[in-house]
Protein backbone atom coordinates (compact mmCIF):
# COMPACT_ATOMS: atom_id res chain seq x y z
CA UNK A 1 0.00 0.00 0.00
CA UNK A 2 1.55 3.01 -0.87
CA UNK A 3 0.77 5.45 2.11
CA UNK A 4 1.79 9.01 -0.03
CA UNK A 5 -0.73 8.19 -2.10
CA UNK A 6 -3.81 7.87 0.43
CA UNK A 7 -2.22 11.13 1.78
CA UNK A 8 -2.83 12.63 -1.88
CA UNK A 9 -5.81 11.26 -2.16
CA UNK A 10 -7.18 12.49 1.54
CA UNK A 11 -5.85 16.54 0.67
CA UNK A 12 -7.50 17.26 -2.95
CA UNK A 13 -10.05 18.44 -3.47
CA UNK A 14 -13.07 16.30 -5.90
CA UNK A 15 -14.37 17.46 -8.14
CA UNK A 16 -18.28 17.95 -8.30
CA UNK A 17 -19.51 15.01 -10.20
CA UNK A 18 -16.39 12.62 -8.07
CA UNK A 19 -18.54 14.07 -5.30
CA UNK A 20 -21.62 13.52 -6.70
CA UNK A 21 -20.92 9.31 -7.10
CA UNK A 22 -19.65 9.13 -3.81
CA UNK A 23 -22.52 10.55 -2.13
CA UNK A 24 -24.62 8.24 -4.52
CA UNK A 25 -22.56 4.87 -3.38
CA UNK A 26 -22.84 6.36 0.52
CA UNK A 27 -26.54 6.74 -0.38
CA UNK A 28 -26.86 2.96 -1.45
CA UNK A 29 -24.51 1.61 0.95
CA UNK A 30 -26.94 3.24 3.75
CA UNK A 31 -30.20 2.32 1.95
CA UNK A 32 -29.01 -1.43 1.70
CA UNK A 33 -27.47 -1.73 5.17
CA UNK A 34 -31.08 -0.24 6.71
CA UNK A 35 -33.16 -3.06 4.14
CA UNK A 36 -30.69 -5.38 6.08
CA UNK A 37 -31.75 -3.72 9.16
CA UNK A 38 -35.35 -4.00 8.63
CA UNK A 39 -35.11 -7.47 7.51
CA UNK A 40 -33.09 -8.90 10.73
CA UNK A 41 -35.49 -6.85 12.80
CA UNK A 42 -38.50 -8.38 11.38
CA UNK A 43 -37.23 -11.93 11.52
CA UNK A 44 -36.17 -11.50 15.53
CA UNK A 45 -39.74 -10.00 15.79
CA UNK A 46 -41.51 -13.25 14.32
CA UNK A 47 -39.23 -15.55 15.98
CA UNK A 48 -40.01 -13.80 19.38
CA UNK A 49 -43.71 -12.99 19.31
CA UNK A 50 -44.92 -16.32 17.52
CA UNK A 51 -48.04 -16.02 15.93
CA UNK A 52 -49.11 -13.02 18.85
CA UNK A 53 -49.36 -10.29 16.43
CA UNK A 54 -48.33 -7.03 17.91
CA UNK A 55 -50.01 -3.56 17.91
CA UNK A 56 -47.21 -1.27 16.20
CA UNK A 57 -46.68 1.35 18.87
CA UNK A 58 -46.11 5.02 17.67
CA UNK A 59 -44.58 7.33 20.69
CA UNK A 60 -46.46 9.97 21.83
CA UNK A 61 -49.80 8.45 20.02
CA UNK A 62 -51.56 8.05 23.35
CA UNK A 63 -51.45 11.92 23.29
CA UNK A 64 -53.35 12.65 20.54
CA UNK A 65 -57.65 11.58 21.98
CA UNK A 66 -58.51 10.36 18.77
CA UNK A 67 -56.00 7.99 18.23
CA UNK A 68 -55.90 6.56 21.82
CA UNK A 69 -59.49 5.92 21.80
CA UNK A 70 -59.31 3.22 18.96
CA UNK A 71 -57.38 0.82 21.03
Amino acid sequence: MNISYLIYQAERQRGVAEQREADILAGELAASIAKASRAAKAAVSRHVSGSRPQVPVIPGDDLIPELSSRR
